[in-house]
């Protein structure tokens, strides 16, 4: 379905529950619980209403990251490589914009990770995944509390300051399955490191 052969609207409706934070604190995390509504004007596509869970980070004055997921659409990560406010993009209505594929580096911890294309919108300057595994490669990171460094030549050269996990984060975990599967592997793989040891 290339939904760019026709014209779409969007809205989000907040529910509640939860993974729904009520206060947005200065620096942390915030999860938050979605049933978001795509209506097409015209073409084939059928109309979708889902559930949708997102995870961010709320300092909006420094880069941050957004998490996003369902079962629609699996989980999704997107970068901020300068200030911006991660939840106004995700809830504010979005003037249509060519999105553009840049190579970027991502390092979490000391480990560098192989080089990859993200989608790009620089007015907006953030990063969205291409792959599934870039997401799991961010929330791998979140859930062992490592750094998250993101580097295109030329262009950017950032190390996230993410906040120390939380119950936002766990609320977000419970909600979605992909989260769920990567903090159990990594739980497993704590253990076995702690029982060599």
């Amino acid at each position: 379905m290339k939904i760019a052969l026709f014209a779409a609207s969007v809205m989000i409706i907040a529910g509640s529950g939860a993974a729904i934070a009520q206060e947005t604190a200065e620096e942390g995390w915030q999860a938050n619980s979605w049933k978001r509504q795509i209506t097409y004007n015209g073409g084939k596509a059928r109309d979708l209403t889902y559930d949708l869970y997102t995870l961010h980070t709320t300092a909006t004055d420094k880069p941050g990251l957004m998490f996003s997921c369902s079962e629609e659409y699996g989980m999704n990560v997107l970068y901020s490589f300068d200030a911006v406010d991660l939840l106004s993009l995700f809830t504010e209505p979005q003037q249509s914009r060519r999105l553009r594929s840049i190579p970027m580096w991502v390092w979490t911890g000391n480990y560098r990770n192989d080089s990859a294309y993200y989608m790009v919108r620089r007015s907006d300057k953030v990063l969205a995944n291409q792959k599934p595994i870039q997401s799991a490669i961010a929330m791998g990171a979140i859930l062992q509390g490592l750094p998250i460094r993101i580097k295109s030549g030329g262009y950017f050269d950032v190390t996230l300051p993410l906040p120390p996990l939380d119950e936002e984060v766990m609320a977000f975990v419970e909600n979605c399955e992909k989260a769920s599967e990567i903090a159990d592997e990594v739980k497993a793989a704590t253990a076995s490191r702690a029982a060599a040891d």
